[in-house]
């Protein structure tokens, strides 16, 4: 292995004693960096969900809905898969070979009680639980090139997306000298996009100091290109979904918020209700800054 990979995959044991900017330094000195990409296709459409907290707070406007769009409250954001601390990204879902409903996959992606039930099943098994979250829908306008992460090994084992990208990119590389090299690259920071152990501390807040590889890389390569995000597995739905992350520019750009629905989890008595729509924005108002919500029948 090339001796900054090696020594970022040492680091990556013992992130939270490792500095944001000396990982940063490490990526932006690697020789000879390999970058895939992917299209995200004119006419597709994102899903992205928003946890509502309390239940009872309704989100009525296109900045409810959307990434953080007020620098005075970016101090609030929390470190990220793709985004570091302060840094305001937009996560989404898309279709995948293995999920064709990606509201399903933003919410887990998304949910701290699903989370908690994956992690601690014991311990939940027979609480009654309920979640209520806000799905928005945003239809893409153009064609978006974003970065690509799909050599994780665990992905690989499952995600037809990712068996297939990683066929098309190995016939880019064609016989390029380099070939090896570039695997072992996209295999690293694949594999840190893919990282499922963040677990709780022991003050209850989770380990987000491991995304510092996963945030940095993303950060430096979109910096240095003009690609406007990162596609990469979904490790809530075990690598079956696929997530999107944009920067803001390319939200106000390219994507067009089409609607809004409200739903609802419930566990009770320890068995999962099915997840149905119980809201709907029947008109997003002037300037998509006035939700008009109505009770959703079926």
């Amino acid at each position: 292995m090339h001796e900054i990979l090696a020594e970022l995959k040492h680091l990556s044991n013992d992130l939270e004693n490792v500095p944001y900017e000396k990982i940063y330094d490490l990526i932006r000195a690697i020789p000879d960096k390999c970058v895939p990409t992917a299209i995200i296709h004119k006419g597709w459409y994102i899903d992205r969900v928003r946890i509502n907290d309390p239940a009872e707070v309704y989100f009525n406007k296109y900045d409810d809905v959307s990434h953080h769009r007020n620098p005075d409250l970016f101090h609030l954001i929390g470190r990220g898969r793709c985004n570091d601390i302060g840094q305001s990204i937009f996560y989404g879902s898309v279709v995948s070979p293995e999920i064709k409903i990606p509201r399903l996959v933003a919410y887990l992606e998304t949910s701290r009680i699903q989370r908690d039930l994956e992690k601690f099943p014991n311990e939940q098994r027979n609480l009654n639980l309920q979640e209520t979250f806000t799905m928005s829908r945003w239809r893409i306008q153009e064609d978006i090139e974003v970065v690509e992460m799909i050599l994780s090994e665990e992905a690989l084992k499952v995600s037809q997306y990712a068996k297939d990208a990683l066929k098309n990119q190995l016939k880019n590389f064609g016989e390029n000298k380099l070939k090896d090299y570039f695997i072992e690259q996209l295999k690293f920071f694949s594999d840190e996009f893919a990282r499922n152990d963040i677990e709780k501390d022991e003050n209850g807040s989770y380990q987000t100091y491991k995304y510092k590889i996963s945030a940095a890389y993303l950060n430096y390569i979109l910096e240095k290109t003009p690609f406007q995000g990162v596609t990469y597995p979904s490790v809530s739905t075990r690598y079956s979904g696929q997530n999107v992350a944009l920067i803001p520019s390319a939200v106000e750009k390219y994507l067009k918020l089409e609607s809004a629905g409200m739903f609802r989890f419930d566990r009770i008595n320890g068995e999962n209700i099915p997840i149905d729509c119980f809201k709907i924005a029947t008109d997003l108002g002037p300037d998509q800054k006035a939700f008009v919500w109505e009770d959703y029948k079926s």
